[in-house]
């Protein structure tokens, strides 16, 4: 396909066919068993637009792209929805430090609610606090910021390519990525 079309065709038919297919909801199904199939669906994708071998390594091709990967584009419309909610509502989440008063380094992190249920912890609101508690520091720094949050998230996506969610939490955990 890639030799009968430029780049900037391929790239306009991806977003018009499987991005807006495969973002849609995807805060819904993002953190299912059924994303890994959606996921070789894309790196299947991707490689037919740039006419790479159906063996080849995608996080290059992802890069060159600048296509997202799925748990990439669900963690980024993930915290780009929660930000918007916690901008406008300060008052219903609350951090570490506001909920016992010893100094660890994760004071500042939002404060999860203690759950025993899988499926809650799992759930919507446990997995956008800690998606974004294990954000870099340099990415929280401008959350304020709206655009430019927005414009800092998309990149770092873009440079890092995760294709597992043990990745993403990895990378992040000590403010450093790959």
């Amino acid at each position: 396909m890639y030799h009968i079309c430029n780049t900037d065709i391929l790239r306009s038919i991806y977003f018009a066919f499987f991005h807006s297919i495969a973002s849609y909801g995807i805060i819904l199904w993002g953190n299912s068993s059924y994303s890994r199939k959606i996921l070789a669906l894309l790196k299947r994708t991707v490689r037919i637009m740039t006419g790479a071998h159906p063996r080849t390594s995608c996080r290059e091709l992802f890069k060159k792209s600048e296509i997202l990967t799925i748990p990439s584009l669900y963690i980024y419309i993930y915290i780009h929805s929660l930000m918007s909610f916690l901008i406008g509502n300060h008052d219903k989440f609350v951090t570490n430090s506001s909920v016992h008063s010893i100094s660890t380094r994760n004071k500042h992190h939002l404060h999860r609610p203690i759950a025993n249920l899988s499926c809650f912890q799992k759930g919507a609101s446990c997995s956008g606090i800690r998606i974004f508690s294990n954000l870099l520091q340099s990415i929280k720094s401008v959350r304020n910021e709206k655009v430019q949050f927005k414009l800092v998230l998309f990149f770092f996506y873009m440079q890092a390519p995760f294709t597992l969610w043990m990745i993403f939490f990895f990378a992040c955990a000590d403010d450093t990525c790959y």
